[in-house]
C-alpha cells in the first residue's frame, strides 16, 4: 500500500475523530452549565441566596455564550418556579395589606375631616360664648353702677327724711306747747300748723321716692343676680368648649400622626410589591 492511499485512508477518521470531539464538548459545555443551574447549597442555605448564586450563573453564562441563552433562561426559569411562586403569594399578601392599609388611611383621613370640622364648630361656639360673656359681663357692670347710683340716691333721700322728720318733731312739739297754754296764739298756731302741713307733705314725698328707689334697687339687684349666673354660666360653658378644644386638638395630633405612619408603611409595602415586580418580572432573579 502507498504512502499517499494510507494518507488518504487515515485522513477521514481523523476528521471524524476531531469532529466527534468538537460533537462531545458542545455537549459538555450545556450540561455544565445546566449543571450550575441546577447545583443547589448545602441544605441550610436559604432559597433566595441559593437562587440568587444560580441567577448569576446563568447570567454570566449568557454573557458568554450567546448561542444557549433560550435554554439557560428556560432552566433558570424552571429553577425559580418555587420561589416565583412564594413572590407571587407574598405579593397577593402584601396587595391585600396595602388594600387594608389604604382603607384605613381613608378612615383615618375621614376622621380627621370629621375633628378638624369639629374643631371649627367649637371655635365658633367659643367666639359665641365669649360675646355672649363679654355683653353680660357689660350689663353687669352697669347694673352695678346703676345700683350704685340709686343708693346713693337713696342715702339722701332717707337723710332728708330724716332731717324733714326731725324737723316736723319740733313743730309738733311747739304745736302742743301752744295748745297747752290758757290763751293760746291763734296765728302762731295756725302758722306751726301750715308748717307742719308742709313738712308732712315733703316727708310724704321723701318716703315715696324712698319706695320707687327702694323698687328700683330690688329689680336692679334681682337682675344683677340674674347676670351674675348668666355670667357664670358662660364663663363654665367656655371652660368646658375650651377642654372640648384642647381635646379635639390633641385627638388631630394623635390622628395626624396616625395617618403619617399609615402611609409610611403604605409606601413601604408598595415599595416591597414593586420590588418582587421586578423579581418576577426577571424570572426570579434579584435584579
Amino acid at each position: 500500500m502507498s504512502g499517499f492511499e494510507k494518507s488518504a485512508r487515515t485522513a477521514p477518521v481523523t476528521r471524524r475523530t476531531s469532529s466527534g470531539r468538537r460533537a462531545a464538548a458542545a455537549l459538555v459545555v450545556p450540561a455544565a452549565l445546566v449543571g450550575l443551574l441546577f447545583s443547589g447549597g448545602p441544605a441550610s442555605a436559604a432559597a433566595t441566596s441559593t437562587t440568587s448564586g444560580s441567577c448569576n450563573g446563568v447570567l454570566n453564562q449568557l454573557a458568554s455564550r450567546g448561542t444557549v441563552q433560550d435554554n439557560l433562561l428556560k432552566a433558570a426559569a424552571t429553577q425559580n418556579a418555587d420561589l416565583i411562586a412564594s413572590l407571587t403569594a407574598q405579593r397577593t399578601a402584601l396587595q391585600a395589606q396595602g388594600t387594608d392599609l389604604q382603607a384605613q388611611i381613608d378612615q383615618a383621613n375621614q376622621q380627621l375631616a370629621d375633628l378638624e370640622a369639629k374643631g371649627v364648630e367649637l371655635e365658633a361656639s367659643l367666639k359665641t360664648r365669649h360675646l355672649t360673656l363679654d355683653a353680660a359681663t357689660a350689663q353687669q357692670a352697669s347694673v352695678v353702677g346703676e345700683i350704685s347710683v340709686l343708693q346713693k340716691a337713696l342715702d339722701s333721700l332717707r337723710a332728708q327724711e330724716s332731717d324733714v322728720q326731725a324737723q316736723l318733731d319740733v313743730l309738733v312739739a311747739e304745736l302742743a306747747d301752744l295748745n297747752g297754754q290758757t290763751t293760746p296764739e291763734e296765728g302762731a298756731i295756725l302758722d306751726l300748723q301750715t308748717r307742719i302741713g308742709a313738712l308732712v307733705t315733703q316727708l310724704n314725698q321723701l318716703k315715696a321716692e324712698i319706695s320707687a328707689t327702694e323698687a328700683q334697687l330690688s329689680t336692679l339687684h334681682g337682675q344683677l343676680t340674674s347676670l351674675n349666673v348668666q355670667v357664670g354660666t358662660e364663663q363654665a360653658a367656655i371652660r368646658d368648649l375650651e377642654a372640648q378644644e384642647k381635646a379635639n386638638n390633641d385627638a388631630i395630633i394623635a390622628e395626624t400622626a396616625r395617618l403619617q405612619a399609615l402611609q409610611d408603611e403604605l409606601r413601604s409595602v408598595q415599595d416591597q410589591i414593586n420590588t418582587i415586580d421586578r423579581t418576577i418580572a426577571l424570572g426570579g432573579c434579584a435584579a
